[in-house]
């Protein structure tokens, strides 16, 4: 990213700074009608990226090139145009009503700046993509069998990316990030600017460092606690692993196992509520299910998550003879206790949203509560200077989440206009022969393969037009195949070859990066089982009566547990390959809900732990 100087940065602060402001505004105060709203959504926040992300290496770092003023320019064109002629815009027909040609013009300049900033400030397979999805969408009538589509004029596939009301650029995505991300990035940003993230890591030292292979499992905790703030994989293993790194070094961790870990802990952290990066958002406005719900079952499996790392953590530590962080090295408790107010926001979002608030309202109380709250410590408090830097790394922030949204409008857009989501999960459906586990990971390897370089938010939102429907095929209800999906989009950056959060925490450990990411990858299988595990068991999801959700998260715990222990091969004393595979059956019968499997696998897993003691 740029450092902009002078004048023009004066301006871009300003610029940005009424991004937020304006968006503090409608979340407080109610927002605009939706084709307004979010075309002053894109109008703050696209010109951004071409001003702060250059083109190539080798651009300026201290200033735009005339290009990216040019693209700035025509990125704040093309959203006005629509803001200006909205109600014109919202009475027209779709597919009926003519396309103007400054139409044609803007939109065919919009689509393909989009495409750009996505390459430029996410990364070149996300605009690979996206082109992609474009070019398929001129060529659909020459493809063969069930991808060819009687296909569109030029004008009519600029209104389809550019003026259609609820998909294309302006379509329900952008919504969803104008109306309710913004407020949660700016709630993230004061919260981590008010020192909680600080707070956060300093708990996990006093909450873990006292264990053995203490180092570890801090990262594990204060990941999963960053994650319920920064919502983001790869700002979650910088913000926790440049600690928690260092200290698994200096404790006997290997580089790559000390990379790897904190890869698998900053992964988690989107998956961890109340925020969940963009997903529970997009989530809820898909499936018409309320957000609070989404958040409540996620909760359960996210646990789960960390509990299979936890453990592996620890077999680590046992079998490596790792001992705990020194006394005097860890926070005393007076401290924590006396900095414990920090916990109230996340709290208070919960309580708003269990009364009813809408999201974004609750966010925006707790964002003026997050700033009254910082004036209790002269350490953490808002001055002027310390809240302009806030709103600014929000808009920053927004700017890249609503470039992901407006270019997976496009690829949802094209998908459901040519009725290619249909084609491919009729495929899919044919290749899992009636199999409910056969379709599961069918889903799980496209998810993973379309998450290979483009982030988690527009992977989940490409790979769910397919997946949940082949899932609800086979009976899966609509919020287990919704989240299914998406922990396999978050995971999917743990998976090589472009392991991003594996090659961040490689990046500060000093490891080769491909041996990291396939470290983290083996490592991170215990958390490979959980989405499997809360499809086969709904209780996981807290669906069901409080003995069958005991029993669920009960059985669930064991099989990550199981799985934990196959993975190192050390539960106390070193496991044979025999005893290991016994492990592994073990967590997968624990996985399906037929009784004679359960009891198989608690009688497997009962018998190993009791034999390793015995041994011991």
């Amino acid at each position: 990213m740029r450092s902009l100087k002078g004048w023009l940065r004066i301006f871009v602060l300003i610029y940005a700074i009424s991004a937020s402001l304006f968006h503090l505004y409608t979340s407080g105060w109610g927002t605009f009608e939706p084709r307004t709203q979010r075309g002053l959504h894109l109008l703050f926040l696209l010109p951004l990226v071409y001003l702060l992300y250059p083109a190539t290496s080798k651009s300026p770092k201290d200033r735009p090139s005339v290009f990216d003023v040019l693209a700035s320019i025509l990125c704040f064109v093309g959203p006005a145009y629509v803001v200006y002629h909205a109600e014109r815009l919202n009475f027209r027909l779709v597919g009926i009503t003519e396309v103007l040609p400054e139409e044609i013009f803007l939109g065919t300049v919009l689509v393909l700046l989009v495409i750009e900033a996505c390459r430029r400030s996410l990364s070149r397979w996300m605009a690979l993509t996206i082109a992609f999805a474009v070019f398929y969408l001129a060529t659909a009538p020459y493809w063969p069998g069930l991808m060819k589509f009687k296909g569109y004029s030029y004008p009519r596939m600029i209104e389809v990316l550019f003026l259609a009301g609820d998909e294309g650029i302006f379509g329900f995505l952008t919504g969803i990030s104008s109306n309710i991300l913004y407020i949660y990035i700016v709630f993230a940003s004061f919260m981590l600017y008010a020192g909680v993230g600080d707070f956060l890591i300093n708990f996990a030292v006093w909450a873990a460092g006292w264990a053995k292979g203490g180092a570890a499992k801090i990262a594990v905790i204060a990941s999963a606690l960053y994650g319920t703030v920064s919502g983001s994989t790869v700002a979650n293993v910088y913000a926790t692993g440049s600690f928690t790194i260092p200290l698994m070094k200096r404790s006997g961790y290997e580089p790559k196992q000390a990379a790897a870990i904190e890869a698998i802990a900053g992964t988690g952290g989107q998956i961890m509520p109340p925020i969940m990066g963009a997903g529970a958002f997009i989530m809820s406005e898909i499936t018409g299910i309320p957000y609070f719900k989404i958040i409540q079952a996620a909760a359960l499996p996210a646990l789960l998550y960390y509990l299979g790392l936890f453990f592996v953590v620890h077999f680590i530590a046992l079998r490596q003879g790792m001992r705990s962080i020194p006394s005097s090295d860890r926070p005393r408790f007076i401290s924590i206790l006396r900095n414990a107010y920090y916990f109230l926001p996340f709290l208070l979002v919960l309580l708003f949203l269990g009364y009813g608030y809408s999201p974004s309202k609750s966010a925006f109380f707790v964002v003026l509560i997050i700033f009254g709250l910082s004036f209790l410590d002269r350490r953490t408090r808002m001055g002027p200077r310390k809240t302009i830097d806030t709103l600014y790394h929000a808009a920053v922030n927004a700017a890249l989440i609503a470039t992901a949204l407006a270019g997976s409008g496009m690829i949802v857009g094209i998908l459901t206009r040519t009725g290619a989501a249909l084609a491919f999960g009729s495929l899919l459906s044919s290749l899992s022969y009636g199999n409910l586990v056969l379709a599961m990971i069918l889903v799980f390897v496209v998810v993973s393969i379309l998450g290979t370089g483009i982030p988690t938010t527009p992977s989940y939102i490409i790979a769910v037009t397919v997946g949940a429907s082949l899932l609800g095929k086979f009976g899966v209800a609509l919020l287990a195949a919704h989240l299914f999906v998406f922990y396999y989009a978050v995971l999917s950056d743990l998976t090589p070859p472009d392991a991003i959060t594996a090659f961040a925490a490689a990046n500060i450990a000093g490891s080769e990066m491909m041996t990291t990411g396939l470290e983290a990858f083996r490592l991170g299988i215990a958390g490979f089982l959980v989405p499997f595990a809360f499809v086969f068991q709904p209780a996981l999801l807290l669906e069901g009566t409080f003995l069958q959700i005991l029993k669920g998260a009960g059985l669930a715990s064991l099989g990550v547990i199981c799985l934990a222990g196959f993975l190192i091969g050390h539960v106390g004393k070193p496991l044979n390959w025999l005893v290991r595979i016994l492990l592994l059956c073990a967590a997968i019968f624990l996985v399906f809900p037929t009784i004679g499997m359960e009891l198989l696998g608690i009688g497997l897993a009962a018998g190993i732990w009791g034999w390793a003691k015995w041994r011991r």
